[in-house]
């Protein structure tokens, strides 16, 4: 088949490609952000970029609340779930349940990736959000630690997809220089969902941790608004109908398949940043679960005691942290670039995380100090990337590529996570040993960040 080339009759500023698997096909549709749709009369107005941030910070907020649950009640679920106080034996099994969490998280996030690709941003984005809500209440059903770990893979799942799919959708809506504040402001929306949990914690964990899981059915009820408010951003609605018309005219395949922009990622155009962008996140995901999710449970084994204040006290300086890193992880962008930025906050994140675990002994201010600092430049790398990914990956296969290379780290995490439910057991059941033996990989990633290539600074 001959190369086509296929354009709107109006002209454009921006423009994306789309190429069939054999190079056979090219269509340039168009991508511009504007408000004065005369000139894309066949493409529908997209949604409020004012919508669409609240949708999803709404969504990160309850991504973070029903991501950290397990967390904080990980020593009284397990404990009494297995009919043991023995904390090598809680780790071990506590380890499981996060690697079957991280997995589902990975498969959801490519899964669904791909279908909001195809289906839509706002479509897929609302069904992600019913099936990590419903799910995380099913968790408060549990009567031993497999059950909760079916259910934990299913909530992985949901989230996964949630969180990808949300940072696509508020970078289409907010083009230009004001999508770095934005996305950012939007990144602060996990540290406010995990202080929640802190927060229910402190208020229901009195009551027994399943308390905390009914509680995560909340999201449910966000799923009204997004239905209501959010159509798909203009760019997505523009490849979807080129697209159609292309498989009309017979021009593209009409099995036009899922996998076929996962296989794209590894196409001599996009190899090198898929790969690059697998490392760094990779690196910031192994870290997170496998190394600050240990948090609560270590805060027990210092007490001695299921300690609910103590675990939600230095949860609430973590996930302030976490919100100032969103605050200021936009501004740190523009000073220092990519590179930098993700480079100097992995190092930090190495030197807090291994300072916290090595020289606190006791619940003490000194601890409290470390949290924040943990929760500052552990998270960092996450602010960076959802605002760096989408400037990679053209809207055709933005949230395919955000679903794949930001999380199939999760695979390695889950194997990371197993790794050191098996270091607590040969350090006797010290949580700290454990997590700071884990936490040298920030170091790999101070490293994988120097190979992160350069971006346009724009979404396409």
């Amino acid at each position: 088949m001959p190369v086509t080339a296929l354009k709107p009759r109006s002209p454009i500023e921006n423009e994306s490609q789309i190429e069939d698997t054999a190079g056979d096909v090219i269509v340039t549709v168009n991508c511009q952000q504007t408000d004065d749709l005369s000139t894309v009369a066949s493409v529908p107005k997209g949604p409020s970029r004012w919508h669409a941030l609240l949708a999803t910070w709404l969504g990160g907020v309850f991504d973070g609340m029903d991501s950290s649950i397990f967390a904080i009640v990980l020593y009284p679920a397990l404990s009494e779930l297995l009919g043991t106080t023995s904390y090598a034996d809680v780790g071990v099994h506590g380890s499981y349940i996060i690697a079957l969490f991280m997995v589902g998280w990975a498969i959801g996030a490519m899964l669904f990736g791909m279908a909001a690709d195809h289906f839509g941003r706002a479509r897929t984005l609302t069904f992600t959000i019913i099936l990590y809500a419903l799910c995380t209440g099913l968790c408060a059903t549990a009567h031993s630690w497999w059950e909760l770990g079916i259910y934990r893979f299913l909530v992985g799942a949901g989230i996964g997809g949630e969180m990808g799919i949300g940072a696509v959708l508020l970078s289409e809506c907010w083009p230009g220089k004001s999508r770095v504040h934005a996305v950012s402001a939007m990144a602060t929306s996990l540290g406010f969902g995990y202080f929640l949990t802190a927060g229910l914690n402190l208020w229901l964990g009195g009551f027994g941790w399943r308390w905390l899981f009914v509680a995560g059915i909340a999201p449910a009820f966000l799923t009204v608004y997004i239905r209501a408010k959010l159509k798909e951003p203009e760019q997505f609605t523009a490849v979807k109908a080129e697209r159609e018309r292309l498989k009309q005219s017979g021009a593209l395949d009409k099995q036009d398949t899922l996998g076929r922009t996962l296989k794209e990622l590894f196409s001599t155009q996009y190899r090198y940043k898929t790969l690059s962008v697998v490392a760094v996140a990779s690196c910031a995901i192994i870290t997170w679960w496998a190394v600050i999710a240990w948090i609560p449970a270590w805060i027990n084994q210092l007490t001695g005691d299921l300690a609910v204040g103590e675990r939600s006290h230095a949860m609430f300086l973590k996930d302030i942290g976490m919100i100032a890193s969103g605050i200021f992880g936009g501004w740190l962008i523009k000073r220092l670039g990519y590179k930098k930025c993700m480079a100097i906050s992995f190092f930090c994140a190495f030197i807090a995380a291994v300072g916290m675990f090595l020289t606190v002994k006791s619940f003490s201010l000194s601890l409290l100090f470390w949290v924040l600092a943990v929760g500052f430049f552990a998270h960092l790398p996450f602010v960076v990337l959802w605002i760096y990914i989408p400037e990679l990956f053209e809207a055709r296969i933005r949230s395919t590529a955000f679903g794949f290379s930001y999380n199939i780290g999760r695979f390695a995490a889950a194997f990371a996570a197993l790794g050191s439910g098996a270091l607590i057991n040969i350090f006797n059941g010290s949580y700290a040993l454990a997590a700071s033996t884990v936490a040298t990989i920030y170091l790999f990633g101070v490293v994988a960040s120097m190979f992160m290539p350069k971006t346009s600074g724009e979404v396409r």
